[in-house]
């Protein structure tokens, strides 16, 4: 689980004028604003994605694929309505034609009208707003804090990292410290999905929370018996 990286804030205006934006549908992995995906593209029909999309705005949208998807993947198989629109940064052309490249999450989309297939999905989007946070607010500070170090603890439990600078950064954004929790819980992708539907942050952040504690709970409760089954201190 990596910390998730500050990203630039959504351009008032980041959906292409057209409204219509490639979509990259992808098993297992859902996008959030202001958090890095970092992506390989081997597939030929979405490295021509790859290509087109930085021949014009340089964006695409990533989706969730919907359980039964591997009946249909070389199809067109069903993802879920909501996303969220990328910036491409960093493309590295690899020798074979293949793409190393990050997306930049810009802002959540609702995914519309599928208007071409060549070979990839060309979709309607429509940008969907954020509710705002005051961050001056002594609570989303107070808030913030206790998020960061909750997902900060938890990912040195889980990757034996000592260094966790990134996520305790307090000079993020809330909404890239909620969004960046909710990309790491290591939950299944039907509920971070349900994350990036809410659209409400708080409400976002007190579920992200609560799911993070609930987690970090269980990993340090099996830590504690395995190092009583290794001959550690016990309970008398």
């Amino acid at each position: 689980m990596k910390p998730p990286r500050p990203a630039a804030p959504p351009a008032p205006e980041c959906v292409s004028p057209s409204g219509l934006v490639p979509v990259f549908p992808l098993p297992g992995v859902v996008f959030f604003p202001r958090t890095i995906l970092p992506l390989h593209v081997f597939e030929p029909r979405y490295r021509a994605m790859v290509r087109d999309a930085v021949a014009s705005e340089g964006l695409i949208a990533v989706a969730l694929l919907r359980p039964g998807w591997e009946a249909s993947y070389e199809g067109e198989p069903a993802f879920h309505e909501t996303g969220t629109l990328g910036r491409i940064e960093d493309l590295e052309r690899l020798p074979d034609g293949k793409f190393n490249l990050r997306l930049v999450g810009l802002q959540r989309v609702a995914f519309g009208e599928v208007v071409g297939s060549k070979p990839y999905r060309l979709v309607r989007v429509q940008p969907l707003a954020e509710s705002a946070v005051d961050e001056s607010e002594p609570s989303i500070h107070a808030a913030k804090l206790d998020l960061l170090a909750s997902h900060g603890c938890l990912m040195r439990e889980l990757t034996d990292r000592t260094d966790a600078s990134a996520v305790l950064d307090d000079r993020i954004p809330f909404e890239t410290a909620v969004n960046g929790a909710c990309a790491n819980l290591p939950v299944e992708p039907a509920v971070r999905q349900s994350l990036l539907e809410e659209g409400d942050l708080r409400e976002r952040h007190r579920r992200a929370s609560a799911l993070l504690d609930d987690i970090l709970t269980r990993v340090l409760r099996l830590k504690a018996l395995r190092s009583t089954d290794d001959g550690g201190p016990g309970l008398n």
